[in-house]
């Protein structure tokens, strides 16, 4: 459960395998050592991946997969995030949407039905409803695949000693002065955050990042529980402006990780008291 892989001090074809996904990124990098790309691509994903361990150098290759990386079009596409963001944002005011929020949660699309087929109304305008609900939940999933990016760039930007995974492994995001990282952003510090603090939860949540961390520890979903490290990125309000994320994230620390304790309540085992160390981002207005 607290899965830590360090690849200054070693690696295996398990974790070369989630840093490059495929054959493609591994023949990439191999080809910058010299390697013949048509002989390498006679070879397996396993081979290859096995090459890598073999020549693997923590700082020449996290120099090397960087390149790379800003090669790809996610990153070329974070580049160009603070103009997307503000673009879907436009539309979204353009439509008369209101507010950019949810019409219903991840999943719960059947009650969210229901629940306009029980209302006393026609069934051209239930259609509407559904119809402007769904048009809605996808753009904010837009919107958050462009906002993911555009921050996962800005991380990456803002420390040198960031290697990424070269396509998305769940799991695995960055490795952070050789450490993994998995990135998790969160739509709040959690509810119990919110109730325990009342009306001073905000000034509570920018005054302790620890603390943060550990409730979204602490009230994780227990299906997808994990103590490993994690980049945390939590939106105490819920619109921020591409210029206020970039501007929150240059001034955020990513040298030094905090250090994490927290107990989670396991349905099987009770409870069990976890160490784990994480990066906190907090955005706010």
């Amino acid at each position: 459960m607290n899965d830590i892989r360090d690849i200054k001090r070693t690696i295996n074809q398990e974790i070369v395998k989630k840093i490059f996904s495929n054959k493609s990124n591994a023949i990439e990098f191999l080809s910058l050592y010299g390697y013949n790309s048509n002989e390498l691509n006679k070879l397996a994903s396993k081979q290859l991946f096995n090459e890598i361990v073999k020549i693997w150098n923590y700082n020449d290759a996290r120099d090397k997969i960087r390149s790379i990386f800003q090669s790809t079009p996610k990153f070329k596409n974070g580049l160009r995030g603070e103009e997307i963001i503000n673009i879907l944002i436009e539309e979204w005011k353009t439509l008369n949407f209101g507010e950019i929020k949810w019409p219903f949660s991840q999943g719960q699309f059947d009650n969210f039905v229901q629940s306009i087929n029980s209302e006393n109304s026609t069934r051209d305008l239930k259609d509407e409803k559904v119809k402007t609900a769904a048009v809605r939940y996808r753009r904010i999933k837009e919107l958050n695949t462009e906002r993911n990016d555009f921050l996962e760039t800005l991380v990456f930007l803002k420390n040198q000693n960031i290697i990424p995974t070269l396509s998305h492994n769940r799991g695995v995001d960055f490795f952070i002065d050789g450490i993994s990282y998995d990135q998790k952003v969160a739509r709040s510090p959690t509810n119990e955050f919110k109730r325990d603090f009342g009306g001073n939860w905000k000034q509570k949540a920018i005054d302790n990042p620890a603390l943060v961390a550990q409730y979204l520890y602490q009230f994780q979903d227990e299906g997808r529980f994990g103590a490993s490290p994690r980049l945390l990125i939590v939106y105490l309000d819920e619109e921020i402006t591409p210029i206020r994320i970039k501007q929150i994230i240059e001034n955020t620390s990513m040298e030094i990780p905090l250090k994490i304790t927290f107990d989670f309540n396991h349905k099987s085992t009770g409870i069990q008291t976890y160490k784990t160390e994480s990066f906190v981002i907090l955005l706010f207005n």
